[in-house]
């Protein structure tokens, strides 16, 4: 088997070039993660505190990057087995077994995989020290932040790529394996007569993965609705439902396919009617075509929708649950400095509440230690400037040697703690209160007399007019900006932390840069094996300019299919979303960023139009023998 798929990679190099460049791709924007993570993790033992919102970002864009490579390299090896079914079956004819040619099948992959692996490498050792200097240059990194290189991350990633193929491969191997010997003697190259392309192995997975998510967002509503306020932890709940709808993509697409195409059906057009047929007697064939641009747009749809929706409640909690007159925000640096608030104290009329943050340990029964973030502030005056979900106790009851802490704690009103604050010593505290969920804000409040001076990434004050003046001027040397109450709260939704928006975007970027990608390759690898159909087309009449509108019509159908299903599983994801962020934050309402999610949306299907007209219009100049 060794030497066939060997052969057959030598004679059929072009048939391979869109999955190796898939494959080698995934595999170097992985690796190139991957090295970064590793450098952060382990190249700075000092700095590690500095850095944990960087290896959470990367963290997850590694995984967004994985998912969307798993389902790409799985579309682009489902094409090639889908293209070439009569060798294939020819193969099965001279007596090769079904275990013989799925084994064929992997082995090729696995060949690819190496050479892919390889070609990553090369990719990342590149792509590394970029991402690293704009992780730095755009704050998600501290700007001394540098990449190492080191063998064992790029082992690992060539080792889940080695992996990562044969997974992806395993659906494809399966269906060659089912290829009859007489499927060699067919002409035609749609699906063979009582296929059915909804009813396979795929298809209960995806049935499984759809009941999964739609549980898991149940679940994430009724029990657990913070963490749809936490973007890092809910895209995955998003993720799966996407992943649901791509693994039903063969028995999902052709529903849509023969609406979309109706109106050509009952048109009479010789091209809409040759479009319809195409993609509904090839549904494999435009399954697997279609998938790259479902993933892309069902990322990018749902992502963005999600990180909008979060922000704005976040933005409305925040207004909800503030008193303060207004809010005192760092300008040019990450935080505002003790001495510079000590000096904004000190303006007549000027009352300030800090939010200086801070973790502490707390020690269990079980003598483990667990650990929690939260905020150093002025308990007194912070009790005065905001309103927070109480479900146990009083903020009045808050001052120095109390704290307030979230339910995570399990712990109620009057019952004595001991924390030891970042940096600080053991101290034994009072909870004065217990609140509830929250969009924002921390695990716990305590006064900063318990943790001693602290830089705040915020300062709630409130001041007379007189007063908000005189801060106001002098803003500029505390290294501060004064903001009014609306004008703070509608910036908390898109305030980045690392792994907040402007990270999350990023991490995005990156999976959809790949997407397309995938795409154009996918597109070319369809469009040029249909240079028999464009010889035929032209044969029975058609000009090279309507052979090559029949195969743009039908990368228009394709791309389109994908978006209708695309904005479905997305709706579902909005609906599950806002059934959750509504427990915490009743005002939460639906908040999609229209211009990116287009400006994606378009990209995508341009990108497949594009690369359907050019390589058809190439492919229509060299015309295919009719014969194989």
């Amino acid at each position: 088997m060794l030497s066939i798929a060997m052969s057959t990679l030598r004679e059929r190099w072009v048939a391979f070039v869109v999955s190796l460049v898939a494959l080698a791709l995934g595999v170097g924007i992985i690796a190139t993660i991957a090295l970064v993570m590793n450098s952060a993790l382990t190249g700075f033992p000092g700095q590690r505190a500095a850095l944990t919102g960087t290896v959470v970002l990367l963290s997850v864009s590694a995984g967004v990057t994985g998912f969307a490579t798993v389902f790409i390299v799985a579309s682009t090896f489902a094409l090639t087995v889908i293209q070439r079914t009569r060798e294939l079956a020819l193969f099965r004819l001279i007596g090769a077994t079904p275990q013989q040619v799925r084994r064929m099948i992997v082995i090729e992959a696995l060949l690819l995989a190496a050479i892919g692996c390889v070609a990553g490498v090369v990719i990342s050792l590149v792509g590394a020290p970029v991402l690293a200097s704009v992780l730095a240059s755009s704050g998600l990194a501290p700007s001394w932040f540098e990449v190492s290189i080191s063998p064992v991350p790029l082992v690992l990633v060539c080792l889940g790529g080695m992996g990562l193929t044969a997974l992806s491969v395993s659906v494809a191997s399966r269906r060659a394996a089912t290829i009859r010997p007489t499927q060699s003697l067919r002409e035609s190259a749609g699906d063979p007569p009582g296929a059915r392309p909804g009813r396979s192995a795929r298809t209960g997975w995806g049935v499984a993965l759809l009941l999964i998510s739609l549980m898991g967002m149940g679940v994430v509503a009724a029990v657990l609705p913070e963490l749809a306020t936490v973007p890092v932890v809910y895209l995955w709940v998003l993720l799966t439902l996407v992943a649901a709808v791509a693994l039903l993509a063969p028995a999902l697409v052709l529903p849509v396919l023969r609406l979309l195409t109706l109106p050509w059906a009952r048109g009479g057009s010789a091209i809409g009617t040759l479009v319809r047929e195409n993609t509904l007697t090839m549904a494999r064939r435009t399954a697997a075509t279609t998938l790259p641009i479902l993933i892309t747009a069902g990322m990018s749809i749902s992502l963005l929708g999600a990180l909008e929706t979060i922000g704005h409640a976040q933005s409305v909690e925040a207004g909800e649950r503030l008193r303060a007159d207004y809010v005192l925000v760092p300008e040019g640096g990450p935080a505002i400095s003790a001495e510079a608030l000590d000096r904004a104290r000190k303006i007549p009329g000027v009352r300030i509440a800090p939010l200086a943050p801070t973790t502490v340990q707390v020690t269990g029964e079980a003598g483990l230690a667990d650990g929690f973030w939260g905020y150093a502030t002025d308990a007194q005056r912070f009790a005065a400037m905001t309103s927070l979900p109480l479900i146990d106790g009083t903020l009045e009851d808050f001052g120095p040697g109390g704290i307030v802490v979230s339910d995570i704690w399990e712990l109620g009103a009057g019952q004595r703690v001991t924390v030891t604050p970042d940096g600080g010593k053991p101290v034994q505290l009072t909870v004065a209160a217990v609140v509830g969920d929250s969009a924002g804000g921390g695990d716990f409040y305590l006064d900063v007399s318990d943790t001693g001076p602290r830089p705040a990434e915020a300062a709630y004050v409130q001041a007379g007019g007189e007063a908000a003046a005189a801060l106001r001027e002098r803003s500029g040397e505390l290294g501060a900006s004064l903001l009014t109450k609306a004008e703070w709260a509608a910036t908390v939704g898109n305030s980045d932390q690392g792994t907040g928006v402007i990270g999350m975007l990023v991490t995005l970027g990156i999976a959809i840069v790949y997407s397309c990608i995938a795409i154009v390759n996918t597109m070319v690898m369809a469009a040029t094996a249909r240079r028999r159909d464009l010889t035929l087309l032209r044969l029975l009449g058609a000009t090279s300019r309507q052979a090559v509108a029949a195969l743009l019509a039908e990368s228009v159908v394709i791309a389109a299919a994908a978006m209708v299903l695309a904005t479905a599983a997305s709706a579902i994801n909005f609906a599950g979303l806002l059934a959750a962020l509504t427990q915490v934050v009743p005002g939460a309402t639906l908040a999609v960023p229209w211009a990116p999610v287009l400006a994606f949306a378009a990209t995508s299907a341009l990108l497949a139009i594009l690369a359907t007209t050019l390589t058809a219009t190439a492919a229509v100049r060299t015309p295919a023998p009719l014969s194989e």
